[in-house]
């Protein structure tokens, strides 16, 4: 990592509206927040967000793969990708994530069903927060 590179990231931190960046390559990880901010938890998850009895230790999470701002939908006015109790494919677009301007599909790493939305839409997470849970195919 050069100080060129770094100092990128610090301008682009500045000129942003931007709260933070992240980067990780290899093993170096840089975390910058601007004006010395804490940095923002995960949200809690809604006490709605499960489906009354679905709790289970099979159930799958989907987590944030980094830090942005989470939306369940690919534009204000357009549907969620998916709601509690919608069945999903491997592969499925389920949400979208903005970090740097660019967004990024959330995408089911397997199929189930949707049995919470752990993000509320528009709010920051952070990498590795739970996003979706979801419970294994029926297998009838």
């Amino acid at each position: 990592m050069d100080d060129a590179f770094l100092g990128r990231l610090v301008i682009l931190l500045h000129d942003s509206g931007l709260r933070e960046i992240e980067f990780e390559e290899g093993d170096i990880r840089i975390h910058l927040v601007k004006d010395g901010a804490a940095p923002p938890r995960a949200p809690a998850p809604p006490a709605t967000a499960l489906a009354p009895g679905l709790a289970s230790p099979q159930h799958h999470n989907i987590v944030a793969g980094l830090t942005g701002t989470f939306y369940r939908s690919s534009s204000p006015e357009a549907p969620p990708f998916v709601e509690i109790g919608d069945d999903v494919e491997e592969g499925q677009t389920i949400g979208l994530l903005e970090a740097m301007k660019m967004l990024n599909p959330i995408e089911a790493d397997r199929s189930g069903r949707v049995v919470s939305i752990a993000a509320e839409n528009g709010a920051l997470v952070m990498r590795g927060a739970t996003l979706f849970r979801l419970a294994p195919d029926d297998p009838s």
